[in-house]
């Protein structure tokens, strides 16, 4: 099966630019979706599902409404440290769609991982992956977050494309 994660990414850079295209954008919007698009491009690798589990007391969630998107986009500007105002700015903006899965995980109400997924032909891609916290590793919010993509696809992911 021949992975073409590049449409992934380029649809991805394409759909955020886009978050700005508005009458009257922020110029620190402008700026941290400018800082955000310039990040070098981390290499593909395949994630298998594994048995890691996450403790009890993190839950992962879709992002479904605007302040679960404040606590993604906390998250994921945590990347950057002398930009950190300006992305997360940018992503504040990010108007939620079906193409796109955002999803946070929370230890109580503090956010501690999160991520981007898109699924393509069947295909399941994550990106903007994010820990903040000993508390969460990588694996087990992947897996809860493949879980989750499976229920609403309908589709059992035994792994997906990491980015």
């Amino acid at each position: 099966m021949t992975i073409n994660y590049e449409t992934f990414l380029q649809q991805k850079q394409a759909w955020l630019s886009n978050q700005v295209n508005v009458d009257f954008p922020t110029p620190e919007s402008v700026k941290g979706r400018d800082v955000y698009l310039k990040q070098p491009a981390k290499v593909a690798e395949e994630y298998q599902f594994s048995s890691e589990t996450l403790p009890e007391t993190i839950s992962v969630l879709l992002v479904t409404e605007h302040r679960l998107t404040i606590r993604w986009a906390i998250t994921v500007a945590r990347q950057w440290d002398a930009e950190y105002e300006d992305v997360l700015e940018f992503l504040t903006q990010i108007d939620l769609c079906d193409d796109y899965q955002l999803s946070v995980a929370l230890d109580g109400m503090k956010p501690v991982a999160a991520c981007l997924s898109q699924v393509i032909d069947g295909i399941m891609y994550v990106s903007d992956i994010v820990l903040t916290s000993d508390a969460i590793n990588e694996d087990a919010f992947l897996n809860t977050v493949m879980v989750q993509q499976s229920i609403q696809f309908k589709n059992r992911f035994e792994y997906c494309i990491k980015i």
